[in-house]
C-alpha cells in the first residue's frame, strides 16, 4: 500500500504532532467557515488525525465528507486521488479487503494526470503538519508548479509555506517571480502580502515592473487598508515612476491610492492631511490624462477628484466632454452619469439636472450594482419632492421597469418557440 499518495503514506510521524486535540478542532472549526473548495484537504487532516488518536471510524467517515464534497465542487477526477487513496489505506488497515479493492481500482481508473494533484494536496497537506514539514510542502508545491505553472491553489500555497519558511528564520533565496505569483494569487493573506512585497523591494529594489506589481497588489488587495498600507502602496509606485515616469499606469495607479487615502482620512477627521493627498491625487491623475488622453476612467477619477477639492468647473467640464465627445462603453457610460448626478446633486446643489443623469443611467440596461442605487436615489428623490416632480420620477421608474418585464417575456417567448 506505499505506492498510494496519501496522508497516510507520505512519511509524517505521531511523534512531530503537538497537539492533535487542537489540530483537529481547528480543522473542524475551518471546515464550518471556509469555501466547500477547501473542505477535502481538511477532511483529509480530520481523518489522519483521527487515525492516530485511534478512531479510525472517525477517519473513516470524513474520507467520505471528503469525497462527497470533491463532488459537490464539480472537481475534475484527478482531484480525487488523494481521497480515494486514502479510503484503500483506510479499507486495508481495517481489513475490509472488499472495499479496499473497490477504492484501488479507482485510483486505477483516472484517466488524468494525477501528479499535481497528488502534490499540490501533498503541499497543503504537509504545510498543516508543522515546521518541519515545511520544506517538504515547499518541494511539493514546486513539483506541482513545474506541471502547472498558473494555478491558483499551488501558487497561494508556496506563498504561503515561504512565509512561514521565513518565519522561522529559514534559509531560503526566493526568487523575484516567485514573489509576484504568490503576491497576486494570495489576496486573502495580510500576512503573505506584506512579506512578499518587502522581499520583492529588498532583492531587486530597481525593477520597475516588480514595483508597478507590488504597488498594483497593496493598492488592489487592500480596498479597506490602513494608512501605512496606502503609505506603502504609494512609495512603492513613486519608486516604480522614478524609473518609468512616462507610464499612465503608474501615474493612474499612485493617483488612486492617494484618492483612498483622501478617503480614509476625512472619515477620521485629518482634514488638512486629506487635503495635501488630494493635491497629490490630482497631480498623478492629470499626469495619467495627459500621458493617455482616450483613458476615460482617469478622466472619471480626476473629475471626481477636482470635485472633492471644490474646483467645480474644471469637475464639470471632464463630465460634460465624457458624455459629449468620447464613446464610451454602456457600463462606462452609466457610471459617468451616475457620479456626474452625484456632482450635481452635493456639489452644486442642482437637484433637477442631478435626476435627469440618474435618469440617464438608469436608461441603460447593464444590471449593475449602480444601476440600483440609481433606482434608490430616484425613489428617494420621488419621495422627498412628492407633486408633479415626485410623481414624474415615479411614473419614469414605473415605465422603465414595465419595459425590463417586456422584454424578459418577449425572450421567454422566443425560446418557447
Amino acid at each position: 500500500m506505499k505506492e498510494l499518495e496519501c496522508l497516510f503514506t507520505w512519511g509524517v510521524e505521531k511523534s512531530d504532532m503537538k497537539d492533535l486535540d487542537t489540530l483537529l478542532k481547528n480543522h473542524l472549526h475551518r471546515v464550518s467557515v471556509s469555501p466547500i473548495r477547501y473542505h477535502a484537504t481538511y477532511f483529509h487532516i480530520l481523518a489522519f488525525v483521527s487515525h492516530l488518536k485511534g478512531d479510525d471510524e472517525a477517519a473513516l467517515d470524513y474520507l467520505h465528507k471528503a469525497e462527497d464534497a470533491l463532488k459537490k465542487d464539480k472537481r475534475d477526477e484527478a482531484d480525487f486521488v488523494v481521497t480515494y487513496s486514502s479510503l484503500a489505506w483506510i479499507h486495508n488497515h481495517l481489513g475490509n479487503q472488499e472495499n479496499k479493492e473497490f477504492y484501488l481500482n479507482q485510483v486505477k481508473s483516472i484517466r488524468q494526470d494525477t501528479r499535481p494533484a497528488v502534490h499540490g494536496e501533498k503541499g497543503w497537506s504537509l504545510m498543516k503538519m508543522g515546521p518541519k514539514y515545511y520544506e517538504r510542502a515547499k518541494e511539493s508545491f514546486e513539483k506541482a508548479l513545474e506541471i502547472k505553472p498558473e494555478h491558483q491553489s499551488y501558487n497561494m500555497g508556496y506563498g504561503v509555506v515561504l512565509y512561514r519558511m521565513e518565519d522561522l528564520d529559514t534559509e531560503y533565496e526566493i526568487q523575484p517571480e516567485d514573489i509576484l505569483k504568490a503576491l497576486s494569487l494570495s489576496p486573502n493573506d495580510k500576512n503573505i502580502n506584506d512579506y512578499m512585497i518587502k522581499s520583492a523591494l529588498v532583492q531587486t529594489p530597481t525593477s520597475a515592473f516588480l514595483n508597478h506589481k507590488a504597488g498594483l497588489c497593496y493598492k488592489e488587495k487592500y480596498a479597506y487598508a490602513e494608512d501605512h498600507q496606502l503609505q506603502m502602496a504609494v512609495d512603492i509606485f513613486k519608486k516604480a515612476l522614478a524609473q518609468n515616469p512616462n507610464s499612465d499606469i503608474l501615474n493612474l495607479k499612485a493617483g488612486l491610492c492617494y484618492k483612498k487615502k483622501y478617503v480614509q482620512l476625512i472619515m477620521s477627521w485629518r482634514r488638512d492631511e486629506a487635503a495635501a493627498d488630494m493635491k497629490e491625487c490630482i497631480r498623478f491623475l492629470s499626469e495619467a490624462v495627459r500621458l493617455d488622453p482616450s483613458n476615460t476612467y482617469a478622466m472619471m477619477n480626476l473629475a471626481e477628484a477636482y470635485a472633492e477639492d471644490n474646483q467645480l468647473p474644471r469637475a464639470e467640464k471632464i463630465f460634460t466632454d465624457l458624455i459629449r465627445a468620447y464613446q464610451l462603453r454602456e457600463k462606462d457610460k452609466q457610471h459617468c452619469h451616475f457620479i456626474y448626478g452625484k456632482f450635481l446633486f452635493f456639489k452644486w446643489n442642482d437637484e433637477d439636472r442631478s435626476v435627469e443623469q440618474y435618469k440617464e443611467a438608469y436608461k441603460i440596461h447593464v444590471y449593475s450594482e449602480e444601476r440600483k442605487k440609481v433606482r434608490k436615489l430616484l425613489e428617494n428623490i420621488a419621495e422627498t419632492k412628492g407633486g408633479q416632480k415626485g410623481k414624474a420620477i415615479k411614473a419614469f421608474l414605473t415605465n422603465k421597469q414595465r419595459h425590463r418585464i417586456k422584454l424578459i417575456m418577449d425572450f421567454e417567448e422566443k425560446n418557447k418557440s
